[in-house]
């Protein structure tokens, strides 16, 4: 599907349902959306740079084909340590898959169903994810909701979901990397909620 350097396709779609895929990202987008989506979802240092070179090729000829996008990369643009097109791919996978914006859904549909006394564990996978689950931890511990210019407080200060179980996040051991070294990246991150049913009981 596009995931992988090699690959012949174009697409990275988790879902095919989903109306965009790869290649309208990456031969349809503006030069603007995609220096966007390579700073926001890729955080790409040269994204000026990628976004002007990508259009200026698809001009001549389309991407049609992953290895195609990596090739060009690996040519133009410069990393350290890792592949030049890996954060290009991440960026372009997660603007077609909307995969922050379903990390944030995920995480309001848990605090919507006010969950009691439930251990709420999230593993992401870059920065980018680990950052939405540590921000929204971090809000749901808040006590009080009143507004920050408020004078005193005035809603009770009995609003915290929880507490938070990870100050850090938990990684994967070397004994896990041997087995399963796709997991160097992952982030674990708990969150305990409040035991609303005993607090009811009182």
């Amino acid at each position: 599907r596009g995931f992988g350097f090699a690959s012949e396709t174009l697409d990275m779609r988790m879902d095919k349902s989903r109306a965009l895929s790869a290649y309208e990202v990456v031969n349809s987008y503006t030069r603007t959306d995609l220096e966007r989506i390579f700073r926001e979802y890729g955080e790409v240092r040269e994204y000026r740079k990628a976004a002007d070179l990508i259009v200026r090729r698809r001009a001549e000829k389309p991407f049609e084909s992953a290895r195609d996008l990596a090739d060009f990369a690996a040519k133009h643009l410069h990393a350290r340590k890792i592949h030049p097109a890996t954060l290009l791919f991440q960026a372009i996978r997660i603007e077609v898959n909307d995969e922050l914006g379903e990390l944030k859904r995920l995480l309001e549909s848990i605090r919507d169903l006010n969950l009691s006394n439930t251990t709420v564990a999230i593993i992401s996978f870059h920065s980018l994810e680990d950052r939405i689950v540590k921000q929204t931890f971090k809000e749901w511990t808040k006590a009080c909701i009143c507004p920050k210019e408020a004078m005193r407080c005035s809603c009770g200060a009995d609003h915290a979901y929880g507490k938070i179980v990870t100050k850090t996040p938990i990684t994967a051991g070397e004994e896990e990397l041997e087995h399963n070294p796709r997991a160097r990246s992952a982030k674990l991150r708990i969150f305990q909620t409040r035991n609303f049913h005993r607090e009811e009981a009182r």
